[in-house]
């Protein structure tokens, strides 16, 4: 199990987001952890409740497909740990030597 990391702005556009959020379910499909980080520069720090804001939905948008490991919403640099749900994984896993 490996750990990908993946970055964005408190202000991220739809499409990026989008990109990531794709990213993150192949990766936990996989059965990698996966870090969200939101880093915040100078002025931004007064943005802070948007970047969390932004953390939390992307936590929902992943949805059953993982579950929280770990979180800092403390510093600058915010996070949280996103780990595959096992059960959904033995699914997938099974399914394929079903059809067979």
């Amino acid at each position: 199990m490996d750990l990908k990391e993946l970055k964005m702005g408190y202000n991220i556009d739809v499409h990026d987001y989008s990109v990531r959020l794709k990213a993150a379910q192949k990766f936990l499909k996989d059965g990698d952890k996966v870090k969200v980080i939101v880093n915040l520069k100078g002025r931004e720090n007064e943005f802070r409740a948007k970047a969390v804001e932004l953390l939390k939905q992307f936590q929902i948008d992943v949805g059953e497909l993982a579950t929280l490991e770990g979180k800092n919403f403390k510093d600058r640099n915010m996070f949280i740990v996103l780990v595959p749900n096992k059960i959904l994984l033995q699914k997938a896993q099974d399914q394929p030597k079903e059809n067979d």
